[in-house]
């Protein structure tokens, strides 16, 4: 949870899940020690019989699947792009989406012989989880100074300032669409007006805008590069009340879409170009979202209408 959460907060909020997800993380390949001499006298006393050993079985090979490629990411043994070309941190995070669905299932048939929480309140157990927590804090600290240089995302540079030049990751089950320009249009919908369609010319007559930042990856990489295009709350102003809109749902022509509150709308941005070059279809030609701070699966890509509510 502490990795997954992190994704949909700022960076500004989410440093904090951030140190909490290496510790965490750490711990809990600390404790196998604990839980495989636990499992190994299970196993000697029932076999390999039995449903519940089998999910307990998958849940210590993706156990070691999520924890062990999310030290070798943290010391640098892998990357977003080696040893293989998909990211193995994309890895990580699959294996650890499916450890939560198995542990749920091992302990619906598993809970009935759990030990009762009032005999884990003692000395002797709050040692050992300070214990855990101690080794775990030291550890993490210890990481942080070794392997490649990482953001506290733990994302690693890709090169900056290179216009189109920088990797590219494609959020879900997406392809690249085909889009003509010519017959594209965004469409601004509001719940009291009809809707409002705007042509790449129309976008382009609009007030320029261009800033600086970093679009950080949840694939495991980041850049930072020059964007420029019209501010997402100057298209808004284009619609009779989508000017007053508290919440915008931002859709791609793909169906990937999200939802934003006003402070993020004030600072967003709909791009056309990066460092001076038009965007590649790649990188969500003709319209991509761009939104400061916020992690790169929200910077939706080839946008075809902003709902404003």
């Amino acid at each position: 949870m502490s990795g997954v959460v992190a994704w949909l907060l700022p960076d500004t909020g989410a440093a904090t899940l951030y140190a909490a997800h290496r510790v965490a993380g750490i711990a809990l390949v600390l404790a196998l020690v604990w839980k495989y001499a636990i499992a190994r006298r299970s196993l000697r006393r029932r076999g390999v019989q039995g449903t519940g050993v089998w999910i307990g079985i998958a849940t210590a090979a993706l156990t070691i699947v999520a924890a062990g490629l999310g030290l070798a990411w943290t010391v640098g043994l892998v990357s977003f792009d080696r040893p293989l070309a998909y990211s193995a941190l994309n890895l990580h995070v699959i294996a650890g989406l499916g450890l939560a669905l198995v542990i749920v299932a091992h302990v619906l048939m598993r809970g009935e012989s759990r030990p009762a929480l009032v005999t884990l309140a003692n000395r002797r157990t709050a040692l050992r989880a300070l214990g855990l927590l101690a080794a775990s804090f030291a550890l993490s600290a210890v990481f942080d100074q070794i392997g490649l240089a990482k953001r506290a995302t733990g994302s690693r540079h890709a090169g900056s300032f290179t216009g189109n030049a920088f990797p590219v990751t494609i959020w879900s089950l997406d392809s690249v669409p085909t889009i003509d320009v010519e017959k594209w249009r965004l469409r601004i919908r509001t719940p009291s007006a009809a809707p409002t369609d705007l042509s790449y010319a129309d976008l382009a007559a609009l007030p320029r805008h261009e800033a600086s930042v970093v679009l950080d990856c949840t694939g495991g990489w980041w850049s930072e590069q020059i964007w420029s295009g019209v501010s997402l709350k100057d298209v808004l102003a284009r619609s009779p009340v989508g000017e007053r809109a508290t919440r915008v749902e931002v859709i791609s022509v793909t169906g990937h879409r999200w939802t934003f509150d006003r402070s993020e709308v004030e600072q967003a941005m709909l791009a056309t170009h990066v460092g001076g070059e038009p965007l590649i279809a790649e990188h969500g030609y003709p319209l991509r979202l761009v939104v400061p701070s916020l992690r790169g699966f929200l910077w939706i890509k080839w946008v075809g209408e902003v709902v404003a509510a």
